[in-house]
């Protein structure tokens, strides 16, 4: 699914950049451009980055 129609960005690429290591919205901004033009997208962004840091969270917590 399209998140940032300005930049032509999808969903599983910003997952994918979270996986690799990219840390939040300015590291997604810089990675992706995601949210730099009209900001709409900037909401599912951050979900998909709360999302990411939830699941995370509960790997670390079941590993540890």
């Amino acid at each position: 699914m399209y998140v940032c129609i300005c930049h032509d960005v999808k969903d599983t690429q910003i997952k994918t950049a979270l996986a690799q290591g990219v840390n939040g919205m300015e590291g997604l901004q810089d990675a992706l451009s995601v949210g730099t033009c009209c900001g709409c997208c900037v909401p599912i962004v951050q979900d998909l980055i709360d999302e990411h840091e939830a699941n995370f969270i509960a790997i670390d917590v079941m590993a540890g």
